[in-house]
């Protein structure tokens, strides 16, 4: 995916101009910043869910995770997956399967005909991440999708998003205000400062997601240009 020249307003505020980005294919990147500087707008952007000037260009359909799972009361995890991707699978022997395959990922197979009032949050929120990968999708945007999780919870959360990954793999783009999140899941990290919204700093997350560690060289020097960009967003 690659925009070009993006240009986006509020009335008189000025969150993007000229900006341009590139995501790499099958990589997840991750988006930082303050609160209010262009995150979700350029998550909105992505999905052509507000209206800009610029170029984005994409070859296939974007699927999305939010924080809220949105599932439908009345209908059980399956036939809530089943409801949201069903028009994009003709065969239904393959939607099955499909189905069965994420929901076994994010081990919720045993759970596949409970009602969400039957769920705890947790499992919600990985019905939710199994519908983003189970909708057939180029690309995958997450809008805080982890947010307001105990951090056991969290720790889960991530683990699946790595299985579904690998099993399907996407390019993402994931927002977040959580540093260990984006450093735990994310092949790149990009942290935006300044209105209109720049790029403060552009980093490459090489170490293998399941042998990153907090006490790691690359780890510690992500952290500390992130803190260096954040602080000096303040300044």
């Amino acid at each position: 995916m690659k925009i070009t020249g993006l240009n986006k307003s509020y009335g008189d505020i000025k969150i993007f101009e000229n900006f341009s980005i590139e995501f790499e294919e099958n990589k997840t990147t991750a988006v930082m910043g303050a609160s209010g500087i262009g995150k979700s707008t350029l998550l909105n952007a992505v999905m052509e869910l507000t209206p800009y000037e610029g170029t984005i260009v994409k070859s296939g359909k974007v699927a999305a995770v939010f924080s809220e799972p949105a599932l439908l009361k009345n209908l059980s995890v399956r036939k809530n997956l089943e409801y949201a991707v069903g028009h994009a699978y003709p065969d239904k022997t393959e939607l099955k399967r499909k189905t069965e395959s994420v929901l076994k990922a994010v081990e919720l197979y045993d759970r596949r005909d409970a009602l969400p009032k039957e769920l705890s949050t947790g499992m919600a929120q990985r019905v939710s991440l199994a519908r983003g990968f189970l909708l057939p999708s180029k690309y995958l945007v997450m809008d805080e999708a982890f947010r307001g999780l105990d951090t056991a919870l969290k720790s889960r959360l991530k683990r699946y998003f790595l299985e579904l990954a690998a099993l399907e793999p996407r390019t993402v783009l994931m927002i977040t205000h959580d540093l260990d999140e984006a450093l735990s899941l994310a092949d790149r990290l990009v942290v935006l400062d300044s209105r209109p919204a720049r790029i403060a700093s552009d980093i490459p997350l090489l170490t293998p997601k399941e042998s990153r560690s907090p006490a790691s060289e690359e780890y510690s020097r992500a952290a500390a240009e992130y803190m260096r960009c954040i602080e000096g967003a303040f300044n």
